[in-house]
Parts: C-alpha cells; structure tokens; sequence
C-alpha cells in the first residue's frame, strides 16, 4: 500500500467507492472539482492499482475542514484511515493551521470513534441533516498541536 496525491484518473474509482460507501455521495464533478482546486488536499491509499482509500480537506487560512475519508469496505481495520488521518495533521501542522472542522452522521460511531482518537470534540449538532437514512449531523472540531 502506498499514499500518493489524488489524481483526476482516480476520479471513476473514487465515485465507486463514494457510491458504494455514502448515501450523499460527491459527484465526479465535486470530485475532479476538489483535485483541482488549490485549496484542496486530495490523497489516495492504493495497492495493485487499486483506489482502497481517500481523504479531501480543505485548508483556509490557519483553519482546515475535513471534507471526506472513506475506506473500502474490504480493506476496513487495514490502517488507512489512521494513516490518512495522520497525512493531514502532519500537513497541517507544517502548515500551521491551528483548528480543523468536520461533519459526520451521528449514527457513524466507527468515524466518531476514530475522531476522537485524534483529539476531535462535538461541538454541535444539526438536527436531521441527513437524508437516507434520516440522521443528524455531529459538528466536531480539532485543534493541531504545534
């Protein structure tokens, strides 16, 4: 497995995996927008030429939004997501922002669980935000230690 920058080619196989993993899932126009853009940090975990997982933040500023992580289903408790995880702290910290943001469905203990092992408190809710299934929102935040 090797983490490398997101790829507009990667595009198909991270609507895949969006499709596969989110009821919200992005478009490829959301998709190719967020590599493009220069504010945007995409990365990709792959193996055998295979997308099994991904992160797209957001930075602005000294304050990063953390927009999407996502792995596999099949490559699940592989690591990935700490690994992505510990690639935007880093970066961040080099970075010197100092506060990341996120959203994530109130339901989804497994990415709050991972959230918080990272320092991440709930900050607020939005009640009822997602749709199929109906779900709140958790808005939790983060502070990069320096």
């Amino acid at each position: 497995m090797w983490l490398r920058p997101m790829l507009p080619t990667d595009t198909e196989a991270i609507r895949e995996l969006e499709c596969d993993i989110f009821s919200d899932a992005w478009s490829e126009k959301n998709i190719k927008d967020s590599i493009e853009s220069k504010f945007d940090y995409c990365m990709v975990i792959e193996e055998d030429y295979r997308v099994l997982a991904y992160i797209i933040f957001r930075v602005n500023m000294d304050e990063a939004e953390l927009f999407r992580i996502a792995t596999d289903k099949n490559s699940r408790n592989s690591g990935s997501a700490h690994e992505l995880m510990n690639f935007m702290i880093s970066n961040l910290r080099t970075m010197k922002v100092k506060k990341v943001f996120l959203e994530v469905r109130s339901k989804n203990t497994a990415a709050i669980r991972l959230y918080e092992n990272y320092g991440f408190k709930k900050i607020g809710i939005r009640r009822e935000y997602y749709s199929n299934p109906l779900d709140d929102a958790l808005l939790m935040e983060g502070y990069i230690k320096c």
